[in-house]
Protein backbone atom coordinates (compact mmCIF):
# COMPACT_ATOMS: atom_id res chain seq x y z
CA UNK A 1 0.00 0.00 0.00
CA UNK A 2 1.22 3.48 -1.10
CA UNK A 3 2.45 5.61 2.21
CA UNK A 4 4.14 8.64 0.43
CA UNK A 5 5.01 9.64 -3.52
CA UNK A 6 6.94 12.83 -4.18
CA UNK A 7 7.18 13.98 -7.55
CA UNK A 8 9.82 16.51 -9.29
CA UNK A 9 9.92 18.36 -6.56
CA UNK A 10 12.19 21.25 -6.57
CA UNK A 11 13.09 23.90 -3.32
CA UNK A 12 15.15 26.58 -2.94
CA UNK A 13 15.76 29.95 -0.66
CA UNK A 14 16.38 33.45 -0.98
CA UNK A 15 18.48 35.03 1.62
CA UNK A 16 20.45 38.63 1.59
CA UNK A 17 24.10 38.90 0.89
CA UNK A 18 26.71 42.09 0.68
CA UNK A 19 27.46 43.17 -2.87
CA UNK A 20 31.52 44.60 -3.63
CA UNK A 21 29.26 47.72 -3.57
CA UNK A 22 28.60 46.70 0.43
CA UNK A 23 24.69 46.95 -0.93
CA UNK A 24 22.72 44.50 0.40
CA UNK A 25 21.20 42.14 -2.63
CA UNK A 26 19.15 39.00 -3.17
CA UNK A 27 20.55 35.67 -3.94
CA UNK A 28 18.90 32.67 -4.56
CA UNK A 29 19.99 28.97 -3.91
CA UNK A 30 18.99 26.15 -5.02
CA UNK A 31 18.71 23.24 -2.94
CA UNK A 32 16.43 20.55 -4.49
CA UNK A 33 15.63 19.89 -7.93
CA UNK A 34 13.46 17.44 -9.31
CA UNK A 35 13.27 15.10 -6.56
CA UNK A 36 11.35 12.05 -6.99
CA UNK A 37 10.75 9.52 -3.95
CA UNK A 38 8.17 6.60 -3.44
CA UNK A 39 7.24 4.52 -0.33
CA UNK A 40 5.28 2.06 0.98
CA UNK A 41 3.55 1.34 3.93
CA UNK A 42 6.18 0.68 6.84
CA UNK A 43 9.13 0.93 4.86
CA UNK A 44 12.29 2.46 6.49
CA UNK A 45 14.29 5.10 4.04
CA UNK A 46 17.92 6.61 4.91
CA UNK A 47 19.03 9.16 3.38
CA UNK A 48 22.30 10.22 3.22
CA UNK A 49 24.80 13.01 1.64
CA UNK A 50 27.13 15.83 2.41
CA UNK A 51 26.60 18.32 4.69
CA UNK A 52 24.75 21.40 3.25
CA UNK A 53 23.50 19.33 0.51
CA UNK A 54 19.63 19.82 1.65
CA UNK A 55 18.88 16.79 3.83
CA UNK A 56 16.97 18.09 6.71
CA UNK A 57 15.51 20.74 4.42
CA UNK A 58 14.05 17.37 2.02
CA UNK A 59 12.19 16.75 5.05
CA UNK A 60 11.16 19.81 6.48
CA UNK A 61 9.47 20.62 2.86
CA UNK A 62 8.03 17.27 3.09
CA UNK A 63 6.40 18.32 6.65
CA UNK A 64 5.34 21.59 5.55
CA UNK A 65 7.48 23.57 7.55
CA UNK A 66 9.38 24.80 4.35
CA UNK A 67 7.22 25.56 1.10
CA UNK A 68 8.57 24.19 -2.13
CA UNK A 69 8.77 26.30 -5.50
CA UNK A 70 6.42 23.20 -7.14
CA UNK A 71 6.25 19.44 -7.18
CA UNK A 72 3.60 16.99 -6.27
CA UNK A 73 3.22 15.10 -3.07
CA UNK A 74 0.27 12.08 -1.99
CA UNK A 75 -0.10 10.89 1.31
CA UNK A 76 -1.65 7.10 1.07
CA UNK A 77 -3.20 7.83 -2.96
CA UNK A 78 -4.15 11.09 -2.03
CA UNK A 79 -2.78 13.95 -3.85
CA UNK A 80 -1.96 16.82 -1.19
CA UNK A 81 -2.89 20.24 -2.72
CA UNK A 82 -0.80 23.53 -2.07
CA UNK A 83 -3.06 24.91 0.22
CA UNK A 84 -2.93 22.15 2.06
CA UNK A 85 1.20 21.42 2.33
CA UNK A 86 1.27 23.12 5.51
CA UNK A 87 2.69 22.45 9.08
CA UNK A 88 -0.77 22.40 10.39
CA UNK A 89 -2.61 20.42 7.66
CA UNK A 90 0.49 17.33 7.67
CA UNK A 91 0.27 16.93 11.20
CA UNK A 92 -3.16 16.50 11.23
CA UNK A 93 -2.85 13.85 8.00
CA UNK A 94 -0.03 12.01 10.38
CA UNK A 95 3.02 13.27 9.32
CA UNK A 96 5.05 13.35 12.56
CA UNK A 97 8.67 15.70 12.13
CA UNK A 98 11.29 15.32 14.73
CA UNK A 99 14.17 17.91 14.69
CA UNK A 100 17.69 16.93 15.69
CA UNK A 101 17.76 18.73 18.77
CA UNK A 102 14.62 16.81 20.50
CA UNK A 103 12.98 20.36 20.67
CA UNK A 104 11.26 19.80 24.10
CA UNK A 105 9.73 22.08 26.21
CA UNK A 106 12.49 22.52 29.38
CA UNK A 107 9.74 23.50 31.89
CA UNK A 108 7.34 20.38 31.12
CA UNK A 109 7.61 17.22 32.32
CA UNK A 110 8.00 14.50 30.03
CA UNK A 111 4.02 12.90 29.54
CA UNK A 112 3.51 16.80 29.53
CA UNK A 113 5.81 17.55 26.61
CA UNK A 114 3.83 14.60 24.74
CA UNK A 115 0.70 15.53 25.81
CA UNK A 116 1.16 19.46 24.49
CA UNK A 117 0.32 18.62 20.51
CA UNK A 118 -3.02 16.72 21.85
CA UNK A 119 -4.35 19.58 23.75
CA UNK A 120 -3.08 21.57 20.86
CA UNK A 121 -5.10 19.38 17.67
CA UNK A 122 -7.96 18.46 20.39
CA UNK A 123 -7.82 15.24 19.89
CA UNK A 124 -9.86 13.40 22.27
CA UNK A 125 -11.14 13.42 25.75
CA UNK A 126 -8.45 14.30 28.91
CA UNK A 127 -8.47 10.52 29.27
CA UNK A 128 -7.94 9.51 25.86
CA UNK A 129 -5.40 11.75 25.46
CA UNK A 130 -3.62 10.40 28.89
CA UNK A 131 -4.22 6.87 26.85
CA UNK A 132 -2.46 8.10 24.37
CA UNK A 133 0.59 9.43 26.11
CA UNK A 134 0.55 6.50 28.05
CA UNK A 135 0.90 4.58 24.88
CA UNK A 136 3.91 6.20 23.37
CA UNK A 137 5.54 6.42 26.14
CA UNK A 138 5.41 2.45 26.82
CA UNK A 139 6.35 2.23 22.79
CA UNK A 140 9.68 3.86 23.30
CA UNK A 141 9.97 2.45 27.05
CA UNK A 142 10.06 5.95 28.49
CA UNK A 143 7.57 5.29 30.73
CA UNK A 144 9.69 5.47 34.30
CA UNK A 145 10.21 8.75 32.90
CA UNK A 146 6.76 10.57 32.70
CA UNK A 147 7.33 12.66 35.65
CA UNK A 148 11.02 13.81 34.84
CA UNK A 149 12.07 17.39 33.09
CA UNK A 150 13.88 17.50 30.11
CA UNK A 151 17.31 18.53 31.76
CA UNK A 152 17.13 15.58 34.06
CA UNK A 153 17.21 12.66 31.33
CA UNK A 154 20.38 11.69 28.97
CA UNK A 155 20.06 12.96 25.19
CA UNK A 156 19.07 9.18 24.07
CA UNK A 157 16.33 9.48 26.80
CA UNK A 158 15.39 12.95 25.35
CA UNK A 159 15.55 11.83 21.49
CA UNK A 160 13.08 8.89 22.51
CA UNK A 161 10.95 11.15 23.88
CA UNK A 162 10.77 13.69 21.25
CA UNK A 163 9.71 10.49 18.86
CA UNK A 164 7.32 9.58 21.63
CA UNK A 165 5.59 13.19 20.85
CA UNK A 166 4.92 12.94 17.51
CA UNK A 167 4.29 9.40 16.74
CA UNK A 168 1.17 10.09 19.67
CA UNK A 169 -0.27 11.65 17.28
CA UNK A 170 -1.03 8.98 15.67
CA UNK A 171 1.80 9.56 13.01
CA UNK A 172 2.01 7.41 10.03
CA UNK A 173 4.89 8.30 8.54
CA UNK A 174 7.82 9.98 11.13
CA UNK A 175 10.23 11.98 9.69
CA UNK A 176 13.55 12.01 11.91
CA UNK A 177 16.27 14.28 11.23
CA UNK A 178 19.64 12.97 12.30
CA UNK A 179 17.74 11.14 15.54
CA UNK A 180 21.27 9.15 16.23
CA UNK A 181 23.43 12.05 16.32
CA UNK A 182 25.50 12.45 19.14
CA UNK A 183 24.65 8.93 21.01
CA UNK A 184 26.71 6.29 22.28
CA UNK A 185 26.66 2.75 20.68
CA UNK A 186 24.20 1.10 23.22
CA UNK A 187 21.95 4.45 22.88
CA UNK A 188 22.07 4.18 19.11
CA UNK A 189 20.90 0.81 18.93
CA UNK A 190 18.14 1.10 21.51
CA UNK A 191 16.52 4.08 19.85
CA UNK A 192 16.79 2.14 16.62
CA UNK A 193 15.46 -0.84 17.69
CA UNK A 194 11.95 1.14 19.12
CA UNK A 195 11.63 2.56 15.90
CA UNK A 196 12.07 -0.87 14.07
CA UNK A 197 9.39 -1.51 16.44
CA UNK A 198 7.05 1.03 15.69
CA UNK A 199 7.32 -0.15 12.12
CA UNK A 200 6.59 -3.64 13.05
CA UNK A 201 3.53 -3.41 14.82
CA UNK A 202 2.01 -0.34 13.19
CA UNK A 203 3.49 -0.14 9.70
CA UNK A 204 4.59 3.57 10.77
CA UNK A 205 6.72 4.42 7.32
CA UNK A 206 10.03 6.11 8.49
CA UNK A 207 12.02 8.08 6.59
CA UNK A 208 15.75 9.63 8.62
CA UNK A 209 18.09 11.43 8.06
CA UNK A 210 21.30 9.89 8.65
CA UNK A 211 25.78 11.06 8.60
CA UNK A 212 26.39 7.73 10.10
CA UNK A 213 25.53 4.49 7.14
CA UNK A 214 25.65 2.35 10.60
CA UNK A 215 22.28 3.46 10.96
CA UNK A 216 21.39 1.74 8.09
CA UNK A 217 23.30 -1.11 8.20
CA UNK A 218 21.62 -2.14 11.57
CA UNK A 219 18.20 -1.25 10.45
CA UNK A 220 18.53 -3.34 7.05
CA UNK A 221 17.01 -0.28 5.71
CA UNK A 222 17.54 1.06 2.44
CA UNK A 223 19.59 4.32 1.63
CA UNK A 224 19.13 7.06 -0.51
CA UNK A 225 22.01 9.18 -1.90
CA UNK A 226 21.00 13.18 -2.08
CA UNK A 227 23.69 14.23 -4.80
CA UNK A 228 23.60 16.99 -7.06
CA UNK A 229 20.38 18.26 -5.35
CA UNK A 230 18.66 14.96 -6.53
CA UNK A 231 18.05 11.30 -4.50
CA UNK A 232 19.46 8.46 -6.10
CA UNK A 233 17.16 5.20 -5.96
CA UNK A 234 16.73 3.48 -2.64
CA UNK A 235 19.43 0.95 -2.51
CA UNK A 236 20.69 -1.75 0.11
CA UNK A 237 24.11 -0.70 2.27
CA UNK A 238 25.94 -3.25 0.23
CA UNK A 239 24.74 -2.12 -2.94
CA UNK A 240 25.72 1.18 -1.96
CA UNK A 241 29.66 -0.47 -1.05
CA UNK A 242 29.76 -1.60 -4.79
CA UNK A 243 28.21 1.27 -6.38
CA UNK A 244 29.35 2.17 -9.75
CA UNK A 245 28.80 6.09 -8.54
CA UNK A 246 32.25 6.53 -6.67
CA UNK A 247 30.56 9.84 -4.87
CA UNK A 248 27.99 6.79 -3.84
CA UNK A 249 31.55 4.43 -2.70
CA UNK A 250 33.37 7.09 -1.35
CA UNK A 251 30.04 8.27 1.53
CA UNK A 252 30.02 4.46 2.26
CA UNK A 253 33.67 4.40 3.06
Amino acid sequence: MESLSIKNLKFSYTTLISSESQKKQKKTFKILDGVNLFLEKGDILCITGKSGEGKSSFLRVIAGLEKAISGELSLFGEPIKPNEWTALSMAQKGVGFVFQNDALISDLTVKDNIAVPLHYHKVGTKEEIEQKVNRALMLMLAGSFANEYPYSLSLGIRKRVAIARSWALDAKILLLDEPTAGLDKNSRINLLSLVDNLRELYKTTVIMVVSDLQVAHDLNSKISFLIDKKLTEPMYFNEAKDHENPRIRAMVR
